[in-house]
């Protein structure tokens, strides 16, 4: 009967052990979920340079800005992205 007892015991732990895991889970997910709320929704750096380039083009396709400034924003973009231009 007492070693029925250490068994009980053991799995005792081994239960609490899992449930400790578990939550310490739930709560990293919960964390990185707040932390994606607070961002607002912007993506990658990459996603966003991509977005203002894409947001350049428009303007410029507009008659928003003239050639010269969509050149040197143009050039500000790539260069963060790390592309050359030719």
């Amino acid at each position: 009967m007492a070693s029925k007892g250490r068994e009980s015991w053991g799995k005792r732990q081994r239960e609490q052990t899992k449930r400790e895991r578990q939550e310490a889970k739930r709560a990293e997910r919960a964390e990185r979920r707040s932390s994606e709320d607070e961002d607002g929704g912007i993506g990658t750096p990459e996603e966003e340079l991509y977005r203002q380039f894409a947001e350049l083009s428009a303007a410029k396709a507009n008659g928003e800005i003239d050639d010269e400034t969509f050149e040197m924003k143009k050039e500000e973009i790539w260069e963060q992205l790390g592309l050359e231009l030719q």
